[in-house]
């Protein structure tokens, strides 16, 4: 069946009508799956990268909507009233989509400038994180000076905690934009892996590998569609990205997850799995291994839940700094959204974050922590006030503040809020008003009114309220500790 004549046939539909077509419309990179085979195939040591490349076009964005369809293209515009105005690649005119039944557009064709650096992220009561470079701060307002849209003004009461974006937090990689780069090795099919529209696409046998310089502290982060009932195999710290060489193995699939540690010399030996019922069926799932080689530990997060932590009891056993992505037969694997960055080591406590506390607290680079009342900022330094004493600390010492939520206040959540991702981590949640080629212009009671750069974000989510049902309901088979005693599949 020729997908892309259907979608042409829909478009012109949508286009003689007055109305958006709601028609399933699936843009999907599904290939014919070879029949299952069983056992788990790791192309042996020997296998090198066969540098198979593909052109890449013009990166486009992906829209997607509630009921999971979705459409490859390039957003034109938005406007409150006139609704998303999208430029499909095969439609001769623009289609309107009322906003109603939007989930996500992905702003791929979108990339922040150069030089775009922000010296801390600012996190708000509605959990909201702005990137920005401090200008000052009182007892009413935090003016904060930004690339996306000049300066912000937010009110304190609003304020629930300011962390510095530091060297800790770096991307060493983020894409894919292509194959450049990436080793595909020799022992599987010789197309076992492709790239398109922004994803690793992988049908059969075979690994695919990247030297991303893995750090001590890293995490490596990516969303996966996986189909078929053997696992996908990622590997962390390989000294080849051609094939598994000494490093970490983590086997995923719909039903668990197992971590082993891979040796060339040794073999393979088990370091614990645990059951995931119900996580990676759902569409599309969000991974993220978190490493501390000084520990030897290493920890799986799920849709940002913590699933599992592995300490290996033996020495930590990967030198080298390459990811690899393994295909099995009769399975589909789609990988995209890949970071990887350094990471700082802490895990964001949600019930020390969300207490309410009358003091300030303010931790710094030392480790020392102290509480008491933050005056103010300006120039460079805080002012804070202690029972013992008054304080002027340089802001690149700070290693985060924590405000009193004594006189918080917190911005209400409308039906029409979107929520905009920034390229450095952090959202924001607003009424989006218009969205062209020149910017876009939003509201909340967060900052006011602005304008933004049309590249300060890389995806804009829709009708939050609706999503976070979905994601209850999707939540109700999650059980973290593994004692969820569904089938496995």
């Amino acid at each position: 069946m020729n997908i892309r004549a259907i979608i042409r046939d829909l478009t012109l539909l949508a286009l003689l009508s007055a109305t958006p077509a709601w028609a399933r419309i699936i843009v999907d990179d599904d290939a014919p799956e070879p029949a299952a085979e069983h056992g788990i195939h790791v192309p042996g040591p020997e296998d090198a990268g066969s540098g198979g490349k593909t052109p890449s076009g013009p990166l486009q964005d992906t829209l997607s909507f509630l009921n999971k369809d979705q459409l490859h293209g390039i957003l034109l515009g938005i406007g409150q009233d006139t609704g998303l105005r999208w430029q499909s690649p095969e439609a001769r005119d623009p289609i309107v989509f009322k906003t109603g039944q939007l989930s996500l557009v992905k702003l791929d064709s979108h990339k922040a400038p150069g030089g775009a650096n922000s010296g801390q992220r600012i996190g708000l009561t509605n959990g909201d994180e702005f990137p920005g470079n401090i200008v000052s701060l009182d007892d009413k307002t935090l003016l904060l000076d930004t690339w996306y849209a000049g300066r912000l003004s937010i009110p304190r009461a609003m304020l629930r905690r300011i962390m510095p974006l530091s060297d800790a937090a770096s991307t060493l990689y983020e894409g894919p934009t292509g194959l450049d780069g990436w080793s595909v090795g020799r022992g599987g099919a010789s197309r076992s892996w492709s790239f398109k529209d922004g994803s690793l696409i992988g049908t059969s046998y075979g690994t695919i590998g990247r030297d991303v310089k893995l750090p001590g502290l890293s995490s490596v982060q990516f969303d996966v569609v996986l189909r078929g009932n053997d696992p996908l195999s990622i590997g962390i710290y390989s000294d080849h990205p051609d094939s598994f060489g000494n490093c970490y193995m983590l086997m995923l699939s719909n039903g668990y997850t197992q971590l082993q540690r891979y040796s060339r010399g040794a073999g393979t030996s088990d370091l614990g799995s645990t059951q995931m019922q119900n996580i990676l069926r759902h569409e599309k799932s969000h991974i993220e291994l978190r490493t501390n080689k000084d520990k030897k530990s290493i920890w799986l997060f799920v849709d940002d839940k913590m699933v599992k932590e592995w300490t290996d009891p033996a020495g930590f056993n990967g030198d080298g700094g390459s990811i690899i992505f393994s295909c099995q037969p009769g399975t589909f694997v789609k990988v995209s959204n890949i970071k990887v960055t350094k990471w700082n080591g802490k895990f964001d406590d949600s019930s020390t974050q969300d207490a309410r506390t009358d003091t300030d607290a303010v931790q710094l680079a030392n480790e020392d922590k102290v509480t008491g009342h933050l005056e103010s900022i300006q120039d460079g330094k805080a002012k804070f006030s202690s029972d013992y004493a008054e304080l002027n600390i340089p802001l690149e010492r700070i290693e985060e503040v924590d405000l009193s939520t004594a006189h918080s206040d917190q911005a209400k959540l409308a039906p029409s809020d979107v929520r905009a991702y920034f390229p450095e981590g952090g959202s924001i949640t607003m009424q989006l008003t218009e969205w062209d080629a020149k910017g876009c212009k939003g509201s909340s009671p967060n900052f006011g009114s602005a304008s933004f750069s049309p590249d300060a974000f890389t995806k804009i989510m829709f009708n939050l309220p609706a999503q976070q049902e979905i994601q209850d309901t999707d939540d109700s088979g999650f059980d973290s500790d593994g004692s969820d005693q569904g089938d496995r599949e």
